[in-house]
């Protein structure tokens, strides 16, 4: 929702030049030129100011967020941002989380921002384009300030319970879904990745709980959108509320992963949800299963130049793990994570992985040289500063 400035102090700091005149070239925009100007800003180049000088532009990304964010009617699991003939919207929709994500790294005073009811619903986009602008949003929240675990106690339940589902593992190695082999375009993958399997227990009207179980095979096959097939499955079987964003997020997979380029954007979700639960300190011990930590290496160890953004939050994951090991709000466990990253990363060898992909870095950043494109260094680059 925009924000009550009826609730907040003024600011008397000073608004930097840059930010100033970008701050009223966009206010003055239409819909149409502010997709036009927002797609001009990848990098930030305007200075660093209270977010309290972003609030009629933060409005009007909320404006945006909300339209995208409208159910097509009150019970039903279709969005509008995923509708065919929303395409336009969807784009500016995907310029405003990125622009925002730029916006809260280079503000303070994070407090103010009052969007987070939308971003609940835009994670259960049938778009993971979207899912991944949300999460990316929520991941310089978390990393740059302690936002999200100052939101409302309800709010924040449900969103780490959201970014939990996401994150939570597909299996495993043994079961033929280490993240390595989920990212590979010819990799054989078990049946099970297709098929939405889901228990439940549902409540008759004598209030007695009833074992159910909702099975669909080949569900990448069903020429529907998962919210589509989610309000059929929801009618049907009578699912529990808060069973729904679980259920939900199961069946956008099975409905995903088939797909070479759907399945890389799972993937990148679930890491990229893993470290947003990291950062804010939530209990989520249980998802480092033993293993992750080679899973992620091997991650950072394939060479395909497609996999850039792969090995990017590969790598934002190992540094939220190095977060929660030291974070003083946590009881410490022995056999300290850190120096299992140590070891398999081989930091403490000169001929180590990362100390390799370090040296790598910095000479095509010298250079202009090497052995990883432009657009790799400076993503691994800037995840590894």
């Amino acid at each position: 929702m925009k924000i009550d400035r009826s609730r907040i102090k003024k600011s008397t700091s000073e608004v930097p030049a840059e930010c100033q005149a970008l701050i009223d070239k966009l206010r003055s925009c239409s819909r149409k030129e502010l997709l036009e100007e927002l797609k001009k800003i990848d990098t930030w180049t305007f200075g660093k100011c209270e977010l309290y000088h972003w609030i009629e532009i933060l409005d009007l990304c909320d404006s945006i967020l909300a339209a995208a964010a409208t159910r097509v009617t009150p019970k039903s699991w279709q969005i509008c941002c995923d509708l065919p003939e929303n395409q336009e919207s969807k784009e500016l929709l995907l310029w405003v989380l990125h622009f925002t994500t730029l916006l809260i790294e280079h503000s303070f005073s994070r407090h103010l921002y009052n969007s987070v009811e939308h971003l609940l619903t835009l994670l259960s986009s049938c778009d993971l384009d979207v899912v991944l602008g949300v999460l990316n949003l929520l991941y310089m929240f978390s990393k740059r300030s302690n936002f999200i675990t100052r939101i409302n106690a309800e709010m924040r339940n449900t969103l780490l319970k959201c970014l939990t589902y996401l994150a939570e593992s597909w299996g495993g190695r043994e079961n033929g879904f280490g993240l390595a082999d989920c990212v590979r375009a010819h990799t054989p993958f078990p049946l099970t990745a297709t098929t939405l399997h889901y228990e439940f227990y549902t409540e008759d009207k004598s209030s007695s709980s009833q074992a159910s179980c909702i099975h669909l095979e080949n569900v990448d096959q069903i020429s529907k959108l998962p919210s589509e097939i989610m309000d059929g499955l929801v009618e049907s079987f009578h699912v529990p509320k808060d069973g729904h964003m679980l259920l939900f997020t199961h069946l956008r997979l099975a409905h995903s992963f088939s797909n070479h380029s759907l399945r890389l954007k799972c993937v990148q979700a679930r890491l990229q949800a893993l470290s947003v639960l990291l950062y804010s300190n939530a209990d989520s011990h249980n998802l480092l299963y033993p293993g992750i930590l080679d899973e992620l290496v091997q991650l950072l160890e394939l060479h395909d130049p497609g996999l850039v953004e792969i090995r990017s939050a590969a790598l934002r994951t190992l540094t939220s793990i190095i977060h929660l090991d030291r974070s003083p709000h946590l009881p410490k466990k022995p056999g300290s994570r850190l120096n299992m990253i140590i070891d398999v990363t081989g930091a403490a060898l000169y001929h180590g992985f990362l100390p390799q992909l370090v040296r790598s870095c910095i000479s095509s950043l010298t250079t202009g040289l090497g052995p990883i494109s432009g657009q790799r260094t400076d993503a691994t680059s800037h995840q590894l500063g």
